[in-house]
């Protein structure tokens, strides 16, 4: 195997970078095997600031998560959530929080229902699963506060299935007002097995 040597930052590699079988890079997304990185930048431009909504509506599509895995590895059939950072530079505005889902449908429209069909992987809906004792905790996750600038982490330990690619921020309490200023940044850890 031939040794690469790198002059400048990783960063300066990122477009599109392959360290040898299984561990790659690009742009916002580096895989290392099954494990994957994967980030994501949210808006709420596009929210509909003249009606109302519900719990499990959907604010915003994000994107989509990779299914790619190095050939050797068994076709995968489900993800599974280990982290999900979520940086929130420009608060929402009113009162406005919610969670993340997946979903096996693209182009959900914003205000219409996303999380009945599909699975919550952020938010009080998740029973996260306790790795030290490898079943799922009797403690839930809490939902993400779009109104409150800075970090929040998440360690939901979840899985969902393969065919639920599409990321998407939902809302869990009504919202009646004008959140289109809200900005945020959504860091993805998980695997496909």
């Amino acid at each position: 195997m031939a040794t690469t040597t790198f002059t400048k930052g990783i960063e300066a590699y990122e477009d599109n970078v392959t360290f040898g079988t299984g561990i790659t890079g690009t742009g916002l997304l580096h895989s290392f095997g099954t494990r994957k990185i994967q980030t994501f930048v949210g808006s709420l431009a596009d929210t509909d600031t003249a009606s109302a909504y519900a719990d499990g509506d959907c604010l915003v599509e994000l994107g989509t998560l990779d299914t790619n895995t190095p050939s050797t590895i068994v076709t995968p059939t489900k993800f599974f959530i280990h982290r999900a950072l979520v940086f929130i530079t420009t608060v929402a505005g009113p009162t406005l929080v919610g969670g993340l889902a997946l979903n096996p449908t693209s182009g959900i429209a914003t205000n219409a229902a996303v999380v009945s069909s599909g699975t919550e992987i952020v938010g009080a809906g998740v029973a996260s699963f306790n790795p030290r004792i490898s079943a799922t905790d009797s403690v839930t996750e809490i939902d993400l506060d779009l109104d409150a600038a800075g970090y929040h982490i998440f360690d939901p330990l979840v899985q969902a299935p393969i065919a639920n690619t599409n990321l998407y921020v939902f809302a869990t309490t009504t919202l009646n007002g004008n959140a289109s200023a809200g900005r945020f940044t959504v860091e993805l850890e998980y695997s496909v097995h």
